[in-house]
């Protein structure tokens, strides 16, 4: 009994040791973690890359601008008044020098009458002492005649006066326009924008034809642009439509605010097709140079806010400041001397690296 109890023994401590001893392999590679572990952090990163090319070089700048009314005005009476007609309305198009509304002024219109009433009087007075002066100078003063003069003057001047007043009871428009605004009814009492502090505007008139388009140009770009310039502008509200211009003014000053100078740009508008308030594109070509060494824009890496490349030299990661020249929406010029048409540049994969990394640079091919 105690031989086969032992036997026991030694079969038990035999199946222990085999199982132990399998736990243990299959810990190390039964399940090839380890060894996979080992094989991912030996694995060299591939990357895509490309090469600087030569191209004809057009930089261009793509602005958002905002449609304005050449001119905009708020039309007030020039003369107190209530409002007796109103002939345009809101939408309606006017020419320069039309009435687009009348007033009646009836205090105006008795002090006319009293003036030309005094004038005639005046009138008769120094003509009969002028007469009589030519006939008997000897006993007709001439300091009579010529106070007789001047009180006849003085009435005319007057009257003249009351004339212009109510010559101005009819608003006209300074400029032909749209009417965008209608502020006043009939019947409403107006004052005059001459004399008064805060008098009641009539109308809102713009000028609509040409359109002035305002732009704001970076301070990076404004010595490249000039007056003259062409400009295609395109308007999204407006699928489909493109206006070729020409650059009709600059500031010539940087707002100290935004850093960025007022660019205006007319667009004839014959029809009132561009309406003012619209947001538009602004796209001007600001240079182009022949045989430019340049990089797509996925090349640019930003690194602590200041743009850089990533070139691969000897299968290693190389990470260089970037000096840009000209650029687009697609391109930009390399002004690094270290940059040349053989550099590996890094375009796919540039968050994927760090700088002295081993890589397996792959060569994107580009088509000119």
């Amino acid at each position: 009994m105690k031989t086969i109890k032992h036997k026991y023994i030694v079969v038990g401590l035999l199946a222990a040791s085999l199982f132990i001893s399998s736990c243990s392999r299959g810990q190390q590679d039964g399940s090839g973690s380890i060894a996979d572990g080992v094989s991912e952090n030996n694995k060299i990163q591939s990357v895509e890359v490309v090469k600087p090319q030569q191209r004809s070089f057009t930089a261009e700048v793509l602005i958002t601008g905002t449609a304005r009314p050449n001119q905009k005005v708020t039309l007030y009476a020039m003369e107190s008044g209530y409002v007796q007609n109103i002939s345009m309305d809101i939408g309606d198009m006017v020419s320069k020098g039309e009435v687009v509304a009348e007033l009646a002024n009836p205090e105006l219109v008795r002090q006319y009458e009293q003036k030309k009433a005094q004038l005639k009087a005046k009138q008769s007075i120094y003509e009969r002492l002028k007469s009589t002066r030519e006939k008997t100078p000897a006993i007709t003063p001439l300091q009579l005649v010529e106070n007789a003069e001047a009180e006849y003057f003085s009435i005319t001047a007057s009257l003249n006066a009351i004339k212009d007043r109510m010559n101005f009871l009819s608003v006209q428009a300074p400029f032909t326009g749209k009417i965008t605004k209608r502020l006043v009814d009939h019947g409403a009492l107006v004052q005059s924008g001459l004399t008064e502090d805060n008098p009641q505007g009539i109308f809102e008139l713009q000028e609509i034809s040409p359109i002035r388009l305002t732009v704001p140009l970076p301070e990076s770009d404004i010595t490249a642009i000039a007056k003259g310039m062409d400009v295609t502008v395109t308007f999204p509200e407006l699928p489909g439509e493109s206006f070729q211009a020409k650059v009709s003014r600059t500031a010539g000053a940087l707002d100290p605010a935004s850093k960025t100078m007022q660019v205006e740009i007319d667009i004839d508008n014959p029809t009132g097709f561009i309406k003012p308030g619209m947001y538009a594109k602004a796209l001007m070509q600001i240079s182009r140079r022949e045989s430019v060494l340049s990089l797509p824009v996925t090349a640019q890496w930003i690194f602590q806010n200041q743009p850089f490349v990533l070139i691969v030299k000897d299968d290693k990661v190389e990470r260089v400041p970037l000096r840009k020249g000209l650029s687009n929406k697609d391109y930009f010029e390399a002004l690094n001397p270290e940059i040349t048409e053989s550099s590996l540049v890094i375009v796919q994969g540039k968050g994927l690296v760090q700088p002295g990394q081993m890589v397996k640079p792959v060569l994107k091919i580009e088509i000119k």
